[in-house]
């Protein structure tokens, strides 16, 4: 039986727990909190790591296994999106991953309802085929969005560049559900430290995220073979199961041997224990080349636990952040930008530190709650449905 609000699609590529599929969920169990039913649409899960599809059953929305989900352009993907819209009585498609946005906006306009989307991360296009893909990018989200919920002015801006008016366009922040800092004893925090790889004085920093060029490990590594300072950054993430991938994870850890950095930087994989190995570092650092967010979820968390970060500006600045005080911002793509912030962090007192660290916490609780923005999330696609469809030509 389908909510009196009505049925709602969610499209979604990679169910897996990296950003993008975090928010989908959060914003899913937002929707379904404000009396929508959904459908989550999504490709194959991931072999051997993390899924959010558990969690999303269990706020009782159906998942669909949409194979073509791997051919984002093969037409038939845009028909079977919306013959299922039209079947099961839809009322909005919203797009997640980038791959999958345009068949989401396509199908919504062929079963004639809205298409919304949540607009993640920054544009890069790539391949043989780049040109070509940004450009049947720009054409279908210039002509069929109706709304793009956009996570920084950064990628407003991109999206207003591909063509989508300004007034189709918003910008909602992501978001944690913050919680107490785990509390480790002495003897735990020790074995932590050590399985990290950090010996006794050493600064211990953490860094989470994909192996991939994106997240900018490389810069990071550049910017660590010139520090002095005791340092061991531990790398929590792995490379995902393509071979472009695996070949980045070799390159990265070849450049870890050439750069003389096998003591200073330990490689952990993928761990579900984040919090726990937050509690355990002292700081941490996130280098990515770009991101959507201007506070990455990965610096929100490393933030809400209390520790002082040090992040690239590849988003721009975070509204109400105060540099020195909240954090520490590097300029992306530059090691010598954040060397020198990571030395900053290591030179000051512990003290300080730690006030950097209760900083950064208070700011995630007064302005990125997740519940809070879920509930702004719910009353966008709310206040879209009642405006009625307008199908867009030029």
């Amino acid at each position: 039986m389908t909510a009196p609000d009505g049925r709602l699609f969610m499209t979604l590529r990679r169910p897996d727990r990296t950003g993008a599929p975090k928010m989908a969920l959060e914003f899913a169990r937002a929707l379904r909190a404000d009396g929508f039913d959904l459908t989550l649409v999504h490709g194959r899960v991931p072999g051997d790591g993390p899924s959010i599809l558990p969690d999303v059953a269990g706020l009782g929305i159906q998942t669909v296994l949409e194979p073509l989900l791997e051919r984002p352009w093969d037409p038939r993907l845009v028909r079977a999106l919306a013959e299922r819209v039209r079947r099961d009585g839809g009322r909005c498609v919203i797009g997640v991953n980038r791959s999958d946005r345009a068949p989401a906006l396509l199908a919504a306009t062929r079963a004639g309802v809205p298409g919304v989307l949540m607009v993640q991360n920054q544009h890069h296009f790539s391949g043989p085929l780049a040109a070509v893909k940004r450009r049947g990018y720009r054409t279908v989200v210039a002509r069929r969005t109706t709304l793009a919920v956009c996570t920084s002015t950064v990628v407003r801006d991109e999206m207003t560049a591909f063509g989508v008016p300004a007034g189709r366009t918003v910008v909602l922040p992501n978001g944690i559900s913050p919680t107490l800092p785990v509390q480790l004893t002495d003897a735990e925090r020790a074995g932590l430290r050590a399985e990290m790889g950090a010996r006794d004085g050493d600064l211990l920093l953490l860094n989470v995220g994909r192996l991939d060029p994106q997240k900018g490990q490389d810069v990071l590594l550049e910017a660590l073979s010139g520090l002095s300072a005791p340092i061991h950054v531990a790398l929590v993430g792995s490379a995902g199961d393509s071979a472009a991938a695996a070949r980045h994870a070799a390159v990265l850890h070849r450049q870890t041997r050439d750069l003389g950095l096998e003591g200073t930087v330990s490689f952990l994989g993928w761990r579900d224990d984040v919090p726990r190995l937050l509690a355990a570092a002292d700081g941490y650092v996130h280098t990515a080349r770009w991101e959507g967010p201007a506070l990455p979820l990965a610096v929100m968390e490393a933030m809400a636990a209390g520790r002082p970060t040090v992040f690239t500006d590849c988003s721009g600045q975070p509204p109400v952040f105060d540099e020195g005080r909240d954090g520490l911002l590097a300029r992306s793509e530059d090691p010598a930008s954040i060397r020198e912030r990571i030395a900053q962090l290591a030179a000051m007192r512990p003290e300080d530190r730690a006030a950097m660290g209760d900083a950064g916490a208070a700011l995630i609780r007064a302005h990125y709650r997740v519940e809070d923005l879920g509930r702004t999330f719910s009353g966008l696609v709310r206040g879209v449905l009642d405006a009625g469809y307008e199908e867009r030509t030029a």
